[in-house]
């Protein structure tokens, strides 16, 4: 028994004496920890307001671009944003705020560009005209992560049109009129965080989603 025990007593050294350097050699293999850089600061000017630009279409034949921008009173005056290794920060001026202003004027510009068939093979375009203008719907919303919210009592502004001269004045050929379209909205925004993105969507009559853009800061 007793050489029995002695020959087991032996395996076990054995095993445990050969497990003493592969333990140490990993030790030795781990790369030591690398100091987390601190964040760089980085200021965002939003002097001014928001701006924004999306591409749309109300059928294959007829695409435009809008372009706009967010703005309310002396709110937007030298607004900043500042991420630094304390987190971010919004900025009007000298004065840290959190939310936006009670109310935001929304104010853009559509005008019709060619859909992508037609800047790959040139082809019949219709153009925005008053009727189809009359007849978009436009919607919007808080975005706050996924989740949207629909903002009612808006204020409709002044609606314009700007006529856009034909890039061929000699043609003899009756060209459709092109307009440019100035739109105008009044937002209610008291005690939206300003994490919040203001999204427009324009719709066709039938539902369809012409357009859809985000104004974040």
């Amino acid at each position: 028994m007793s050489r029995f025990f002695l020959r087991s007593f032996s395996a076990v050294a054995a095993a445990l004496f050969l497990l003493v350097p592969t333990s140490r050699a990993s030790q030795a293999l781990k790369k030591p920890e690398k100091k987390q850089k601190p964040l760089k600061k980085q200021i965002l000017n939003f002097d001014g307001g928001i701006l924004f630009q999306t591409d749309g279409s109300l059928s294959e034949l007829t695409c435009f671009q809008l372009t706009g921008r967010v703005t309310a009173p002396g709110f937007f005056d030298d607004f900043k944003r500042i991420d630094d290794e304390n987190g971010m920060e919004y900025r009007s001026g000298q004065k840290v705020v959190t939310e936006f202003p009670e109310e935001l004027q929304v104010s853009f510009i559509m005008f019709d560009i060619p859909c992508k068939s037609q800047t790959l093979e040139p082809g019949p375009r219709k153009y925005l005209t008053q009727e189809m203008m009359k007849a978009l719907r436009f919607s919007f919303y808080w975005k706050r992560g996924i989740e949207l919210r629909h903002i009612e009592n808006l204020k409709w502004g002044p609606a314009t049109a700007e006529p856009v001269e034909p890039f061929n004045t000699e043609s003899k050929e009756e060209l459709p009129k092109r307009f440019r379209w100035f739109l105008e909205f009044s937002v209610p925004s008291t005690g939206v965080p300003l994490t919040d993105r203001l999204v427009l969507i324009i719709r066709t009559p039938d539902g369809r989603k012409a357009a859809r853009v985000a104004a974040r800061l």
